[in-house]
């Protein structure tokens, strides 16, 4: 095994990681809300603090890879319960307890994320039947130069008729 002090690192970033995923399914529940609410702001905002969270996630991911295959584990779900099961020692129920809060937060972070996915799509598709009905009518109505409402087609001014 490893000194002791990259054990505790170790368990010092596992404890980060949890904290990091549970902050971002917060962010995505945000998300989901100003969707669902149609804050438009609030999701540009968002989507600008998401790469971050995520490039935090996924450095914290790496180092724990690291970590596992330095150790003669797989860096996946598998290679981390072994570890847990060969190294886990005095804390090795309350660090299986951890990491199952960790997968079940990255399933739940994973679901809203879908969700999320589902509402942008849903949105989308509605805008684009509304611009397709707006401009599929007979004689759309258009704005002149002057302003004026203008039927096309038709040459004459809607005030004439």
């Amino acid at each position: 095994m490893s000194r002791p002090d990259a054990r505790s690192r170790f368990i010092a970033d596992l404890h980060a990681e949890v904290t990091a995923f549970s902050a971002f399914v917060e962010l995505l529940r945000t998300e989901q809300a100003a969707l669902e609410a149609r804050d438009f702001d609030a999701v540009v905002q968002l989507s600008q603090v998401k790469p971050e969270r995520i490039a935090a996630l996924n450095e914290l991911a790496f180092r724990r890879g690291t970590f596992l295959t330095a150790h003669s584990f797989a860096p996946d779900r598998n290679g981390m319960a072994q570890w847990l099961l060969a190294y886990g020692g005095a804390v090795q129920a309350e660090l299986s307890r951890l990491w199952k809060g960790l997968l079940d937060l990255a399933a739940e972070a994973q679901a809203i994320n879908r969700e999320n996915g589902i509402l942008i799509e849903t949105r989308l598709q509605h805008n684009q039947r509304l611009l397709a009905a707006l401009a599929s009518g007979s004689q759309p109505a258009l704005y002149g130069p002057d302003g004026q409402t203008r039927v096309v087609g038709s040459g004459r001014d809607l005030g004439s008729v």
